[in-house]
């Protein structure tokens, strides 16, 4: 994967960002959104520190890993899917999903 400096998000950075944010939609769907509040906490935490340790491990320095994980932290911790949104196309972009597969 040569070419993903070039990227704002690491491949896998994109995974974990749409990942927790359906996975964190579904939980929220069982509960009628009771849990709205902690499941988006929960899913911004976790996005944050998997996205940080991602792009720490890929070769960011820390504040350009930090910015990083706090903008996939909010997409994914905010209370709607952003799969299938202008947010979720925008990390897709970023991140080089759609080519990962051609890389491969």
């Amino acid at each position: 994967m040569a070419d993903d400096k070039r990227r704002f998000f690491h491949p896998y950075s994109g995974i974990v960002i749409l990942g927790v944010d359906w996975l964190a939609f579904g939980a929220d769907l069982p509960t009628g959104f009771t849990l709205v509040a902690l499941v988006s906490v929960v899913a911004f935490v976790v996005t944050f520190a998997g996205v940080f340790k991602i792009q720490m491990r890929f070769g960011d320095a820390t504040g350009p890993a930090c910015l990083k994980a706090f903008i996939g932290a909010v997409a994914a911790g905010i209370p709607f899917p952003i799969t299938g949104t202008i947010a979720g196309a925008a990390i897709l972009a970023l991140s080089g999903l759609p080519g990962l597969r051609r890389r491969l």
